[in-house]
Order: C-alpha cells, then structure tokens, then sequence
C-alpha cells in the first residue's frame, strides 16, 4: 500500500521527447560506430605486420634462391678456374713452358660453363655483319659508322638473358 501511495504523490515520469529518442540513438550509434572503426584499424594493424612477414620471407627466399644459384655457377666454374690458376703457377713461378692449346682448351671449357649458365655470345670475332649501334661499338673513335655499314667482328659481344651486357667492338671493313 505503501507503493500505491508514493506513486501517487510522485511525478509522473516523462516520456522522453523526440529530441532525447535521436540523441540516445544517436549516441549508440556513435559507440557503435568508434567500435567498428577500432576493431578496423586493429585489422589493418594485423595486415600490415603480416605484409611485412611476406615481405621478409619472400626477401629470405629469393636472397637464398639467387645464392644457389651463384654457388652452382661458381661450382660449375671451380674446375677450368683452378686448371687456368695452376698453368699460371707451372708458367710464372715454377717456370715451366705451357702450351697455348691447353690454355685456350681450359678457356673454352669455361667459356662453355658460363654459356651453360645463360651466357650467350653475340658475334664471332672476325665475322662481318651490318653495324647496329644497340650491338656493336666502334674500336677506333675515327671511323664513323652509320647503321648498315658493314663491319669486321674484333671483339665479341655478349648478352645474358637478353639483355646487352658487351657490345660487340667492330672496325670498318677494309674493302668498304
């Protein structure tokens, strides 16, 4: 009975207005909202760490990937280096003679090593071929080579993988 009585002197609560029903909405809407958006920035926190861990691990297995590489080059050109270092000693230290055809045989059998690897030689010495800036250099600074002009194969030229690395170094014909 005591209820009854206080709730009858007692104000009457208000409903609240339009206003304060937008408000409150508003306000949950907002706390929604900044969840949302820290839960997003979390997210992009987690994202950008784990791009740095592909990029790390992507950066370590390249890195180790082109060191195989480089170690079976060195591998497979360990052979004709040694031979070559040996004949320099038998010739310059221990004086002994050295035939010029075990040289230029050591020499080939790693010129062949390295095309094996992806070197490719462009030209032939001594060959003559229409002179093309993108392939050939001028040995002398005196002769002045248009494109098209036929030259002589001094020096050859070499590529890797396409790509120009030594242009090939020409000289005028003498018959041109």
């Amino acid at each position: 009975m005591l209820k009854r009585l206080k709730g009858l002197f007692q104000k009457p609560q208000a409903l609240p207005t339009a206003d304060e029903e937008r408000s409150l909405t508003l306000d949950r809407d907002i706390q929604t909202l900044r969840l949302e958006l820290s839960e997003r920035d979390q997210q992009i926190t987690n994202l950008k760490q784990e791009l740095e861990r592909q990029r790390t691990s992507e950066n370590t297995r390249i890195s180790a990937a082109v060191q195989t590489q480089i170690e079976q080059l060195l591998t497979d050109t360990a052979a004709p280096v040694t031979q070559l270092l040996t004949q320099t000693h038998l010739l310059e230290v221990e004086g002994k003679p050295i035939q010029a055809k075990d040289v230029l045989a050591v020499a080939k059998r790693l010129i062949r090593t390295l095309e094996d690897n992806g070197l490719t030689l462009n030209c032939s010495v001594g060959e003559t071929v229409p002179f093309d800036p993108n392939y050939h250099d001028a040995l002398s600074t005196s002769a002045s080579l248009t494109p098209g002009t036929t030259v002589a194969v001094k020096f050859a030229g070499i590529s890797y993988q396409g790509k120009v690395i030594r242009k090939a170094g020409v000289a005028p014909c003498q018959d041109a």
